[in-house]
């Protein structure tokens, strides 16, 4: 994992969002589990507050150079900008 990817990962998973990793990264660095407990603080497709996700996960991953967006209704891929 790059070190802005490890940053922002480690920092999340610090934080309670419910970050996961890939065995390889084909669809992003790694992904955030919108079907883990908790989860909705985080992001949530179905409630129009949270489907861009929250402002503390957005600002952590643009101040790393990455950004998420919704691969389906259960879970976000984030990636490089």
């Amino acid at each position: 994992m790059k070190a802005n990817v490890k940053k922002a990962f480690d920092t999340l998973k610090m934080l309670g969002c419910p970050v996961k990793e890939w065995d390889d990264d084909d669809r992003g660095h790694f992904w955030i589990d919108a079907e883990e407990e908790n989860a909705e603080l985080w992001l949530d497709y179905w409630n129009t507050d949270l489907s861009f996700g929250s402002d503390k996960l957005n600002q952590i991953l643009d101040d790393n150079g990455l950004y998420w967006e919704w691969y389906n209704s259960a879970y976000g891929c984030v990636y490089d900008n």
